[in-house]
């Protein structure tokens, strides 16, 4: 069969436009794909982006409070340790305590500031309490105003007065005017001073062991090279060591 020049032209002008459009559907097919494989990565990298921003975020906040309630516990335990210090000052009858002290000098200076002190910490170790708001500290919130409520009389003879809160308020010009056998009788012995004393030491503990957990939960929770920047390998120390 004799094929004409028009026919054989026809047909390769159709064999190279089919594997034109087929090159074109595949190319076409391709880049789609290729699209879609970017956008994907492309949500992919957004999405751990967010998340990774939401758990740094989240991780900074639970630090932040962390180190807060550190702060907290630390200064409730130096509180408590306070009130122990200056009530041993107080409560010493022993030779040349600060009675006898005062007796040969002639001056209550230093008792009526020990006092001023040991009121002074007392109310901050209850403000402490009563924040906390936990069982035990509201415990020994309630220990402590019943202490002072008892003592209460002997108390206000050194200008020493309980607030219907149980903090102490000081009138000044009253203890500075009292002499040293009535300081000794009410601040000097086994009286109000020592008790509270002994309270604040359970505070005193119970706060350190707060203060210890707290610390724990953190390290144990993240990454310390996260938390310090470092890979120093920290796990242990305080963030508060100053002194009030």
């Amino acid at each position: 069969m004799r094929v004409t020049r028009n026919y054989r032209d026809s047909m390769v002008n159709f064999r190279k436009n089919n594997k034109n459009s087929q090159t074109s559907l595949l190319q076409s097919a391709l880049s789609r794909n290729s699209a879609s494989s970017r956008a994907n990565r492309l949500a992919s990298l957004l999405g751990n982006s967010k998340n990774q921003s939401t758990s740094s975020l989240t991780n900074r906040n639970f630090v932040n409070s962390s180190q807060k309630s550190q702060k907290f516990y630390y200064d409730m335990q130096y509180h408590a340790k306070q009130v122990g210090e200056y009530a041993d000052a107080l409560k010493s009858t022993e030779k040349d305590s600060v009675y006898d002290k005062a007796r040969e000098s002639g001056s209550t200076e230093q008792l009526v500031s020990d006092i001023k002190s040991f009121v002074n910490q007392y109310n901050n170790m209850l403000d402490d309490l009563e924040e906390s708001g936990s069982r035990a500290d509201q415990l020994f919130l309630t220990q402590l105003s019943s202490m002072s409520r008892a003592a209460e009389k002997d108390l206000a003879l050194t200008g020493v007065t309980r607030r219907s809160d149980g903090t102490l308020v000081v009138d000044e010009k009253k203890l500075e005017a009292a002499d040293v056998d009535t300081l000794e009788k009410v601040w000097g012995g086994s009286g109000f001073s020592s008790k509270a004393a002994a309270k604040a030491g359970s505070v005193e503990a119970t706060a350190a062991r707060n203060l210890e957990a707290e610390k724990s939960s953190v390290y144990s929770r993240f990454d310390r090279t996260n938390l310090y920047g470092s890979g120093s390998g920290r796990s242990s120390g305080s963030y508060f060591n100053y002194k009030r």
